[in-house]
């Protein structure tokens, strides 16, 4: 909502789950957040109701499409595989950290759907996923960190992606 504080969020309800993320622009970039996320982490176990309960996930974005116009993208040379190595390299600095619980690797499982017959066209503009299947699969991907269910049997396939089926590796 619009104008809404971060700790009405973290206060509405008795959380099982708050997740983290750094910009997209700025997540292959762990020196730009890595001191903060440690402000921002005390600050959400301080706000949350439940905060012995409430487990922490960082959510690991993808890298741009090879073909993005996007300002941030230059971070990486304007290379995909520059941007997803820094991505992952950065995620493993926050996985290691004893106060967040888990990873959900968005961007891996993106980078594993491009290497498929869907190339790399899974956002709307060269950053931000598409609506059918880029936002499926990473969708899959938080539900299999988030619950531990395997996906592979899901047989919901998203309006408009008749050619898909779920059997991407998701990233554990």
């Amino acid at each position: 909502t619009s104008g809404t504080k971060m700790s009405t969020g973290l206060t509405s309800r008795s959380w099982d789950f708050v997740t983290l993320q750094q910009s997209p622009p700025d997540s292959g970039l762990a020196n730009t957040y890595n001191a903060d996320l440690t402000n921002l982490i005390a600050y959400v176990k301080g706000k949350v109701k439940n905060p012995e309960a409430t487990k922490l996930a960082w959510h690991m974005t993808w890298a741009y499409q090879q073909t993005s116009t996007h300002s941030g993208f230059p971070n990486y040379n304007s290379d995909q595989m520059t941007m997803y190595n820094a991505i992952t390299s950065a995620g493993q600095s926050v996985e290691a950290r004893s106060d967040i619980d888990f990873v959900i690797p968005s961007g891996t499982a993106i980078q594993n759907a491009r290497t498929s017959f869907l190339g790399d066209n899974l956002t709307r503009d060269g950053y931000h996923l598409d609506y059918q299947i880029g936002r499926y699969i990473a969708g899959l991907t938080w539900v299999h960190k988030i619950t531990g269910l395997p996906v592979d049997d899901i047989d919901y396939v998203p309006t408009g992606a008749t050619f898909f089926a779920p059997h991407f590796e998701i990233a554990t």
